[in-house]
């Protein structure tokens, strides 16, 4: 018997391997006729606590085989995050495959942005003829969901990939009527779960979200992860540096500026409203660092998790100008109003950085409520 919540198989004998469930409660809860989870999807549902579990290994050659025998592969993004969740690894793993690219949580984008400027910008990102079809989605606002469902029930064998917290199972859910478990923390899904679609003999496979190191989010514990992330929309932050001018994005990304002539540069960022902005002179920069990491700069959520020493730190630098964006992968984008100008950005080694085209119009007045 398999938990609905994770897909893995429920055991009673060892409690740090997934799937356990004490026995008396699993006899307990069969008796009663109530659903029966995991412990680890339990807490998770009940009081939104993570129980440690050592991951099989295995679990990768299963997404590889589900892939092979899928007629049809729904490869799942975040556009909020577009760098983070575009893996390249998956982009290989889903080589001569039957691709569909499903880009969700639009609605955490401005509403001035109309989906054809969304569609329009997509093209500069990535190469339409790879994919079968593009799909653009908001599992939380149910858009796009029957034109996907209409897309998938041509198909007999379907399978959803994507890194962590990209909104897999949500979409799983809706598409399905099954309950998987869905939370904000990353790596809900800990094994392949299966199910038909809704009204439909298509049948779809929900796959464990990929742990990727090119996200800032991954370098944080997934409790602090679920407290930045969990949000309804995206917060948008004007800034007007000055030379001397240092811009904290929480404690893990730090901005310094360069630029020629009279006038400063001008840019917004797009991030959780749970990121904390902080603009300063280049003078304080060490001490504010030092001083308020992981506290007044979130994230990381506790100045130890992980320590400033700890984390291995690289300076990038760009030029930007207007019609340009500055994305941070698992963080948020900058975007330019005004420039040219030059950014130094220090940061986790292995956080990816892209310049790329602006998805937010630079000369749209933007109002600062609107969502879609």
């Amino acid at each position: 018997m398999k938990c609905p919540g994770c897909g893995v198989e429920l055991q009673h004998d060892d409690e740090y391997k997934p799937g356990y469930i004490p026995l008396e409660a699993f006899k307990k809860r069969k008796a009663e006729g109530k659903e029966i989870l995991c412990q680890r999807c339990f807490w998770l549902k009940h009081y939104r606590k993570v129980k440690p579990v050592r991951i099989d290994q295995n679990v990768l050659e299963s997404l590889e085989k589900v892939v092979k025998e899928s007629e049809l592969v729904v490869w799942i993004i975040d556009i909020s995050d577009f760098e983070g969740s575009y893996d390249e690894r998956i982009k290989k793993l889903l080589a001569r495959k039957k691709v569909a690219l499903v880009v969700n949580k639009i609605d955490l984008i401005p509403k001035a942005v109309k989906i054809d400027e969304i569609r329009s910008w997509l093209k500069t990102c990535v190469n339409v003829d790879d994919f079968e079809k593009i799909f653009l989605l908001s599992a939380e606002k149910n858009y796009g969901i029957n034109s996907l469902y209409r897309f998938l029930e041509k198909f007999n064998k379907v399978c959803f990939v994507g890194v962590t917290n990209v909104g897999k199972s949500s979409i799983f859910n809706k598409l399905s009527g099954k309950k998987a478990t869905v939370t904000s923390l990353p790596g809900t899904t800990l094994d392949i779960i299966s199910a038909k679609l809704k009204d439909s003999q298509t049948k779809i496979f929900d796959t464990p979200g990929l742990i990727t190191s090119q996200r800032l989010m991954d370098f944080l514990p997934v409790e602090c992860q679920a407290e930045i992330w969990a949000v309804k929309k995206l917060s948008r932050m004007t800034f007007k540096p000055d030379k001397d001018n240092v811009l904290f994005v929480g404690g893990m990304c730090v901005f310094e500026f360069d630029f020629e002539g009279p006038f400063r540069p001008i840019f917004q960022f797009f991030a959780s409203e749970k990121v904390k902005f902080h603009l300063t002179n280049i003078t304080k920069k060490d001490q504010i660092w030092e001083k308020h990491y992981g506290k007044m700069l979130v994230p990381p959520c506790k100045s130890s998790q992980p320590s400033k020493e700890k984390v291995k730190w690289v300076e990038r630098f760009f030029d930007l100008d207007i019609g340009q964006e500055l994305s941070i992968a698992g963080l948020g984008w900058l975007s330019v109003r005004r420039g040219p100008f030059k950014v130094k950005v220090t940061l986790p080694e292995t956080v990816l950085v892209k310049k790329r085209n602006a998805l937010v119009n630079p000369y749209r007045n933007l109002r600062k409520e609107e969502q879609i």
